[in-house]
């Protein structure tokens, strides 16, 4: 029986490229709605000058749209890089307001005061610690899992035995370089990455439908984009969240080390049975 895997077919990246039809036909469809007779007319003066069939009509629709719809997902890529800005920068302003270490000090030497503990003692040790961002307990076990991910990850694949090397030791440089070198991009936070910006591009196409279009103008419409909208940008914040969480980060490189480990271990699985084949042909 054969069997056919189409995902190896189709170029990777082709699904990312194809994703600006959904906000390009949005915005053609809403001013379709909205201007009926605009778009009778575009049509009308279309076949006038080109003999085009009905399917003929529906591949220029949707490559006009595709056209259209990749200025909106750049649109959403430019508003996705603002609110990691913004992200940023609020992390920022916390860490230099709540997390200074002036602040850190003077906390240290108001527990000392009677009474020591109050509720709003507590609830300003608490804002502290976050701010500071020091060790997350519940990343260490998650930590001790990827070490030992990435250590049989170097042996299987590059040949690199750790623990013959300065004894096993590892620094703190190192360590990111491997971080940063190893593990396959999961599936899950790219396809992730793609709703939030099909999502804001879309938002972004029916708010330019409404100025261009004044019939769309209504309640439902304009719910409709700022639904769009608002689910884009809370995807990219979550994501965001995501990224600066310890323990959802340490899980999300353990997977991704663990996905590049299996792959490694099916290819020497495969090379060796491939060379035991060839030893017992040439016993034989």
């Amino acid at each position: 029986m054969i069997k056919i895997d189409l995902s190896k077919a189709i170029p990777p990246r082709l699904v990312t490229y194809l994703l600006g039809i959904i906000p390009g036909v949005f915005f053609e469809t809403s001013i379709a709605i909205g201007n009926p007779h605009f778009a009778a007319s575009v049509i009308s003066r279309v076949r006038d000058i080109y003999p085009f069939g009905p399917y003929a009509l529906l591949a220029l629709f949707l490559a006009s749209g595709l056209l259209i719809g990749q200025g909106f997902i750049l649109g959403a890529w430019i508003a996705d890089l603002l609110i990691a800005s913004v992200f940023v920068l609020w992390r920022y302003a916390i860490r230099i307001t709540f997390g200074s270490q002036w602040l850190y000090h003077r906390f240290a030497k108001l527990q000392f005061i009677p009474p020591k503990q109050t509720t709003f003692i507590r609830w300003l040790g608490r804002v502290i610690l976050w701010a500071r961002g020091g060790f997350s307990s519940e990343a260490r076990p998650v930590l001790k899992c990827l070490h030992l991910a990435v250590q049989r990850l170097l042996k299987v694949r590059y040949g690199i035995d750790r623990t013959r090397i300065h004894g096993g030791q590892w620094d703190d440089s190192e360590w990111r370089v491997w971080y940063s070198a190893l593990g396959k991009p999961l599936k899950g936070l790219q396809e992730a990455s793609m709703v939030s910006r099909t999502f804001l591009g879309c938002g972004l196409a029916g708010l330019t439908a409404l100025y261009a279009s004044p019939a769309l103008r209504g309640r439902y419409f304009i719910a409709l984009c700022f639904i769009f909208t608002f689910a884009g940008c809370f995807t990219s914040v979550d994501l965001l969240q995501w990224k600066v969480n310890p323990v959802r980060r340490g899980m999300e490189r353990l997977q991704s080390v663990l996905l590049e480990l299996s792959e490694a271990s099916a290819i020497t699985e495969r090379r060796d049975d491939d060379s035991s084949l060839g030893i017992d042909a040439d016993e034989e």
